[in-house]
């Protein structure tokens, strides 16, 4: 039996647990992604660093901004985060999810390459599956018009060879 492709490698990044877990439980259809979540940012980017990326991969994040280990202290923020997994790879898509006390760092959340920034609200739940669909329909789009665009410059170059080819052939009879 052929083993079906998943559509996308989905991570959900928050310091709660029990919010992740309701996030995941939100995304409908959860047998056609990867779904991993974790509660520290560096568990998540140690994970991440582990990939090897394919141009056809999906990977989008659900990030949250604040994050806690024990006793308290604090780890790697969202903005963090965000900008390490830009480093790791450029063709993640991160949404990040803010508290109602977080609302300011939207704007550089998305000069430092975030996808959206969604408010971490019950309205999150409905918006996750219009997101997710969102980006693997672009992520697609991508690859059709890139595929499209490789094809074209064969075609051209292929083009090219047989006139150069069909010149020298023609010369080459002339000089005979």
């Amino acid at each position: 039996m052929k083993k079906t492709p998943k559509k996308a490698n989905i991570y959900i990044v928050d310091y709660d647990p029990t919010y992740t877990s309701s996030l995941k439980k939100a995304i409908e259809k959860p047998h056609k992604y990867n779904i991993l979540t974790f509660t520290t940012g560096e568990k998540f980017i140690a994970h991440l660093a582990t990939l090897k990326f394919k141009i056809k991969d999906i990977h989008i994040v659900f990030l949250g901004y604040h994050f806690y280990g024990e006793k308290n202290q604090t780890l790697m923020n969202g903005i963090e985060i965000l900008e390490a997994v830009k480093v790791i790879s450029k063709n993640v898509e991160v949404v990040m999810l803010y508290a109602q006390d977080e609302s300011s760092y939207g704007a550089y959340a998305r000069n430092s390459g975030a996808y959206t920034f969604v408010p971490k609200t019950d309205t999150i739940f409905l918006r996750i599956n219009n997101i997710v669909m969102r980006i693997i329909s672009q992520k697609k789009l991508e690859h059709s018009r890139r595929s499209f665009i490789t094809s074209i410059k064969i075609l051209a170059t292929s083009t090219a060879l047989v006139i150069i080819g069909f010149v020298i052939y023609t010369l080459f009879i002339k000089i005979r």
